[in-house]
């Protein structure tokens, strides 16, 4: 009996993770100081950061982890996301400042097992970057987002990725693009 249980526990593990990979909202050019981490949201940032989140919310996604940068328009970002997902665990991970997609695929590597559904709140040239790196283009629904994403990965879009593998083998095998948002959309 114990033989038959473990092989109905398997199953489970099976189940795709669910990863979103957000970019900030539209920040502000920041003229007064240099230091780019400082960069605040901007009116209509903050709105288009709402928007994704009505989004979720109505599309029922339910990040248990959300892996955020600790510059300012991301922290903001988060905020403004973090009212539709008062129980996720929140990470600030210096590294995903500016990260180029090979150090946001480790992070996500790092991630642990029983996360399921992960939220990364980071910034370009790395999510624009990224998607391509990891996502199998041969499937329909992929295609359709394809050449939305080989243009850029604007303020405030949403990338909606299935993972069959678990998060240490990120990177090894096609991910599915499920949808990709602009904020200008909703």
């Amino acid at each position: 009996m114990g033989q038959k249980m473990e092989k109905e526990l398997k199953p489970e593990q099976n189940v795709p993770r669910r990863l979103y990979l957000m970019r900030h909202g539209k920040a502000s050019k920041n003229k007064k100081d240099n230091r780019d981490v400082f960069r605040p949201l901007v009116k209509r940032g903050r709105k288009d950061v709402k928007k994704i989140r009505k989004l979720m919310e109505e599309r029922r996604l339910k990040p248990d982890l959300i892996l955020c940068s600790p510059a300012v328009r991301t922290l903001e970002t988060l905020v403004k996301l973090k009212k539709a997902f008062p129980t996720a665990e929140v990470v600030f991970i210096d590294a995903l400042y500016m990260a180029d997609a090979d150090e946001i695929l480790r992070i996500l590597r790092r991630t642990a097992p029983d996360k399921r559904e992960v939220l990364v709140i980071g910034h370009n040239p790395g999510l624009h970057d990224f998607l391509p790196m990891v996502c199998d283009w041969n499937t329909s629904d992929e295609e359709l987002h394809h050449h939305r994403i080989a243009e850029r990965f604007p303020t405030s879009a949403l990338a909606c990725l299935e993972i069959p593998e678990p998060w240490q083998k990120l990177g090894n095998a096609p991910v599915r693009l499920k949808e990709f948002v602009y904020s200008s959309d909703l």
